[in-house]
């Protein structure tokens, strides 16, 4: 009867908890009129949960950064993150404290499963912002070679930089749409009176891919200098490719030490039970034999 009671007085708190976080969020804006219009998403309700969280100047200039590498650039990414941090922080404490308290019928363990959810909150939304981080960048560099190829030709045929960054994100779209993305925002910059070499800069700054990094910047210093942008292109296009082949041998080489450890612990015990297995037995017997004479 105490674990029971235990159990409704922990599920009440939750309970209470998020009524009183959604009654604060709701009537953020004042008055009755904010408790008739309830936030229009759960987007929204993240974002509002986030305006709420306290954060450092570090943490907000480090987090924006991540997440425009990651491609999130809508003004209430940041926000909406910090959100969802803070959300899956609060779930994962409310959930592992039930469960600590249903697996153990008693609240010892409580305070630890709610540091543990709390821990494993935190670090669960930095781990995948992170790992969308590194898919992206891995889809950009994989776009570059067919992005080089097509701008070169551009180059070649007597168009300008401004239509050859048109073309190549129009031919990108289906095939590669982060590439063509970020050659989209680029022409947005330019038409909206910054100089092509601004422009440029800010694809260099909005991503963490180094590739990316090198391409803009032989089109700045094509465009500051004046020269042959379609031969520095293609020298960049044969060190790109040379270095993806080589990256390629070297994930090749790697394969086989990868595989020692399947092959020790899964294999080999196998191979040994069929091969000295029929042995073993034969000897066991022949033992008997002999000591039973």
């Amino acid at each position: 009867m105490n674990e029971f009671a235990i159990l409704i007085g922990f599920f009440l708190a939750v309970v209470g908890c998020i009524t009183g976080l959604g009654y604060v969020l709701m009537n953020r804006g004042g008055g009755t009129a904010a408790i008739d219009t309830p936030p229009a998403s759960f987007k929204e309700t993240l974002k509002n949960f986030g305006a709420l969280v306290p954060k450092r100047s570090q943490h907000v200039d480090h987090y924006r950064q991540l997440l425009s590498n990651a491609g999130y650039r809508h003004p209430d990414a940041l926000t909406t993150f910090f959100g969802i941090k803070a959300a899956s922080i609060l779930g994962f404490a409310c959930v592992l404290a039930l469960v600590s308290l249903i697996a153990a019928g008693d609240s010892t363990g409580v305070v630890m499963a709610v540091m543990a959810g709390a821990g494993i909150g935190h670090l669960l939304p930095d781990r995948i912002l992170r790992a969308t981080h590194t898919r992206r960048d891995n889809y950009l560099r994989s776009s570059l070679p067919v992005a080089l190829e097509l701008m070169i030709l551009g180059l070649e045929a007597g168009q300008g930089l401004d239509s050859v960054i048109a073309e190549t994100a129009r031919e990108l779209d289906a095939t590669h749409p982060e590439l063509a993305e970020e050659f989209n925002l680029v022409l947005m910059e330019i038409l909206a009176s910054r100089s092509r070499q601004e422009a440029l800069r800010g694809l260099a700054e909005r991503n963490s891919e180094q590739e990316v990094k090198r391409i803009a910047q032989v089109l700045i210093d094509g465009d500051r200098f004046g020269t042959g942008l379609a031969s520095a292109l293609r020298n960049q296009l044969r060190f790109l490719r040379t270095r993806m082949r080589q990256s390629a041998q070297e994930q090749a080489r790697k394969v086989s030490v990868k595989l020692v450890f399947p092959i020790f612990f899964l294999i080999f015990p196998a191979i040994l039970l069929v091969t000295l297995g029929p042995a073993v037995i034969l000897v066991f017997n022949a033992l008997a034999k002999m000591l039973a004479i």
